[in-house]
């Protein structure tokens, strides 16, 4: 019988986790915790005050996965909470101490795991076969996540930030006043989670999933089951009891560390709020967690589905023309796929195109004149669900080389300044996929959708065919198109043909 046994290691801000899984149906057969992690002052100490913990844990862990006789695994860390440099420190310092190499999870990551998650939470919990909307409410340590389900399948997500350094200073200026320090914290979240009412839309009645919500789920989450249902009052007892609660008393009645007990308090009253928000009927609590998204991820591979719906929320939040975008996504797929023997790029390249040509017009909500450049500091500092630093970073430049050069010097080029300083892994990948994207973008200039279909055809003599299936006036497409295949024939040394066919009349355009 083959072996589906899988060690996946997973470090929180609380602490650095062994779980010994079985892949074929990700029951857990062992898990293994290391100490507690000091709660830090700052970005720059988190993790590195713990490096001893860190690597007697991993030390320890290589001797289980010996044990179970296990050389597949992955080793990963929560990012949300370092900045970059501190991040590059401390994998090198894991990788001298114990030869393991890390691998970070940014926050887009971290949700789209949350997301794995809260679908299996609602394979566990919608056992009548009707359809539903349904939240996961995700409680982490850097942000709080709402995501939306429906029919079972992903619709939207939403963050808030809340970490353990604003707890704590929320709680240090409590204590320097008489004011009730439940009543600030409920301002503050109050505050936080009112933004997030205008973008919701109303579900009335929709079931929530609570995600990491530890004492409310050693209070009421029977150890045989992976979630349960509890009622609106048994939440309202749970939420009086507990607003009454001392520190100590947390940890004691809810058998909590110190690092996790310090929050419970905070994301009670962020249930309350988003149970009243979202006008909730029904109530699950899960112990499925990030780490079951990561395991889920491993057995079945990227949901790319969610990673589209993802994106195209994002089109949608900022205005950009959906029909255009759409169809632009078309073309730039297509001749990715006719072109394969001359990119030699792989498929999750073709994601990639994709995902760009989806979002690469979001900057026209803020900036017309600058919107590719602007579409791209924006994907930089707001990572796509599911994507590594790396593939959010080839996105973003891929939006960025859509702006074209008039004349003035100020648009960025292919081999230009910003360009030679992206990463060497990354640039030829972004010039031949920012190629693709500025011809696929032109042959839809009028976002009208002139262009139905297009048929590709390279010739011997490396010459490109771009036969272009319309009746319509395609003068505005065609002007973008010269403007803009110059880049396509530099990065690839092929000359390109745009042939409009149509029913009435055919002729060619040569560049």
């Amino acid at each position: 019988m083959k072996k589906t046994l899988f060690g996946l290691i997973y470090m929180s801000s609380y602490k650095i986790q062994l779980n010994i899984v079985d892949l074929k149906d990700l029951t857990v057969i062992e898990q293994l915790d290391s100490p507690s992690f000091l709660q830090a002052d700052s970005k720059s100490q988190v993790f590195e005050q713990d490096m001893d913990k860190i690597c007697d844990a991993i030390e320890g862990f290589k001797e289980k996965l010996a044990e179970y006789q296990i050389k597949d695994f992955k080793f990963y860390g929560n990012e949300q909470l370092i900045d970059e440099m501190s991040a590059s420190f401390i994998a090198d310092q894991i990788k001298v101490r114990t030869g393991w190499k890390i691998e970070w999870l940014n926050g887009g990551q971290i949700v789209y795991a949350k997301v794995l998650s809260g679908m299996k939470s609602q394979a566990e919990v919608n056992d009548d076969g009707k359809d539903h909307a349904t939240y996961l409410l995700s409680l982490g340590s850097a942000m709080i996540n709402l995501s939306l389900f429906k029919n079972n399948k992903f619709e939207s997500s939403w963050s808030l930030a809340l970490g353990p350094r604003e707890i704590q200073e929320i709680n240090e200026i409590t204590n320097e006043t008489p004011n009730d320090p439940i009543y600030v914290i409920n301002d503050y979240l109050g505050a936080k989670i009112g933004h997030l009412a205008r973008q919701i839309k109303n579900n009335s009645r929709a079931a929530v999933i609570i995600q990491h919500a530890d004492a409310l789920n050693n209070t009421y989450l029977k150890k045989e089951n992976s979630a349960n249902q509890i009622t609106h009052e048994e939440f309202q007892y749970f939420y009086d009891q507990l607003i009454q609660m001392s520190l100590n008393d947390i940890m004691q009645n809810y058998d909590l560390e110190p690092a996790v007990a310090e929050h419970v308090i905070p994301n009670a009253i962020s249930i309350k709020q988003f149970l009243s928000l979202l006008n909730i009927g029904t109530i699950y609590i899960t112990d499925m967690s990030v780490v079951t998204g990561l395991l889920m991820l491993e057995k079945r591979g990227k949901d790319t589905d969610i990673m589209m719906t993802s994106a195209q929320n994002m089109a949608r939040r900022y205005l950009v023309d959906l029909h255009h975008a759409n169809a632009v996504r078309k073309f730039a797929l297509h001749i990715f796929d006719r072109l394969r023997k001359v990119h030699l790029l792989p498929k999750s390249a073709r994601e990639l195109l994709g995902w760009a040509a989806t979002v690469d017009d979001i900057g026209s909500f803020v900036n017309q004149a600058r919107r590719y450049e602007q579409s791209a500091d924006f994907i930089e500092a707001n990572e796509l669900i599911g994507m590594s630093d790396r593939e959010n970073e080839i996105v973003s430049e891929i939006c960025r080389y859509q702006t074209i050069d008039d004349g003035d010097g100020s648009a960025p080029n292919i081999g230009g300044h910003h360009y030679r300083h992206l990463n060497p892994d990354v640039q030829l990948t972004v010039a031949k996929l920012s190629a693709i994207l500025r011809i696929a973008t032109a042959l839809d200039a009028s976002h009208k959708q002139k262009i139905k279909k297009i048929v590709i055809s390279l010739k011997k003599n490396n010459e490109l065919v771009i036969r272009a299936k319309t009746n319509a006036d395609i003068t505005l497409e065609r002007w973008s198109f010269n403007k803009r295949v110059k880049l396509f024939e530099d990065v690839f040394g092929i000359k390109v043909v745009l042939k409009q066919e149509g029913m009435n009349r055919q002729w060619v355009v040569h560049f």
